[in-house]
C-alpha cells in the first residue's frame, strides 16, 4: 500500500485538531533518590581554634567515623527476613514482614552511611584548616 502525499498531509491535519492531553506530575519527593552529599563550610568558631584544638576536635571525632552497625548481606536479622520472604511459613503474613524488615534495614544502613560521611566530610575540613595553619612544622 503506497502512501501519497494527501493521506499523508489529511493524518497529519486529523492529528492537529484533537486536543491535547496535559500530563500532571506527580509530587516531588523531599528527599532526594541519590544521595548528594551536603558541603561542610567553615566558620569562624572553627577557624579561631589553636592547634591543639584542632588536634583534640579531631581526636574526639575519630570514633564516629566507624559504624557499629552490621553489613547489610551480614546481619542475621535480613538473612531470616530473606527465609520469611521465600518460605512463607506465616499464612497471613505470605512474607511481607520480611520486605518491610528488609526495607526497614536498608533505610538503617543508608541512615548511618550518611551520618558517617558527615564526620568524615567534618574531619577532612578540620584535618585541611590544620595544614593551612602549618601545624605540623
Amino acid at each position: 500500500m503506497k502512501l501519497t502525499l494527501g493521506v499523508i498531509t489529511t493524518a497529519m491535519s486529523m492529528m492537529m485538531l484533537q486536543p491535547a492531553l496535559a500530563v500532571t506530575l506527580p509530587a516531588v519527593p523531599l528527599e532526594p533518590i541519590y544521595f548528594e552529599p551536603p558541603v561542610i563550610e567553615r566558620n569562624s568558631e572553627v577557624e579561631q581554634l589553636s592547634c591543639v584544638g584542632l588536634d583534640n576536635t579531631i581526636r574526639k571525632m575519630q570514633p564516629y567515623r566507624y559504624s557499629y552497625k552490621e553489613p547489610f548481606y551480614e546481619d542475621d536479622a535480613n538473612k531470616i527476613a530473606a527465609a520469611m520472604v521465600t518460605v512463607d511459613f506465616i499464612p497471613i503474613v505470605q512474607g511481607l514482614a520480611g520486605l518491610a524488615y528488609m526495607g526497614y534495614s536498608a533505610t538503617v544502613e543508608e541512615k548511618e552511611q550518611r551520618r558517617i560521611l558527615l564526620v568524615e566530610q567534618r574531619i577532612a575540613l578540620l584535618q585541611q584548616l590544620k595544614a593551612e595553619k602549618r601545624c605540623f612544622e
